[in-house]
């Protein structure tokens, strides 16, 4: 990629991180990225044609990331795989705070401009499905469950979860790296309760018996 372009798309992500979409200045991003606003202009046409562009580039980052990932724990189980990857989100997101935060803009837009980046989100989601939908195949699922809502609920409970933690330890996230072990037992605790749930079930089976 030119290196100029780099430049404003690295401003830009940090601008509208910041500001969010409607409050970032194209001002500003040029400063930041020592050009024109003619030659910004000039590469990105327009400001929601610069956020899509930037909103690409995170995409690319963390479908990378995902891939990367994939490969080196090819050999693990679903739920071992799901487990680890959310507590590798929660790495990547200390690491990247900027494109963590620049993702979460996208709830402050107008209606046409979400519309498209949630475009871009489900595609760049299609790949990544595709591994873990294959990954989930050798789970055998109660009856009437499908494999796709199966990984809806269980992909849900733990995006919820590495939120969470991110939101508790925002401000001191050198703690949140230091305490993974703990957070991985706590991991595991969770996918016991998704594999055998909550319930005792044994008074129920005696009772249908009976």
């Amino acid at each position: 990629m030119h290196e100029v372009v780099e430049r404003i798309l690295k401003a830009s992500i940090e601008e509208f991180s910041e500001k969010g979409y409607a409050a970032a200045s194209t001002n500003s991003i040029a400063k930041k990225a020592k050009v024109s606003k003619g030659l910004l202009f000039h590469y990105f046409k327009s400001k929601e044609n610069l956020y899509i562009e930037c909103y690409k580039h995170v995409l690319s980052w963390s479908k990378k990331k995902f891939e990367e990932f994939a490969k080196q724990v090819k050999n693990e189980d679903f739920f071992e795989f799901i487990k680890k990857w959310g507590l590798q989100k929660i790495t990547l997101a200390i690491e990247n705070p900027v494109y963590s935060k620049f993702l979460l803009t996208v709830t402050n837009l107008s209606p046409k401009l979400r519309a498209i980046v949630l475009g871009l989100i489900r595609e760049a989601l299609l790949d990544s499905r595709e591994i873990l939908l294959e990954k989930i195949k050798s789970v055998k699922l109660r009856r009437g469950i499908s494999e796709e809502d199966a990984l809806k609920f269980i992909t849900a409970v733990f995006d919820g979860v590495a939120n969470s933690y991110l939101d508790q330890y925002r401000d001191k996230p050198e703690e949140l790296l230091n305490n993974l072990e703990r957070i991985m037992v706590e991991s595991d605790k969770l996918m016991d309760l998704i594999k055998f749930g909550i319930l005792d079930r044994e008074p129920q089976q005696l009772h249908r018996e009976v």
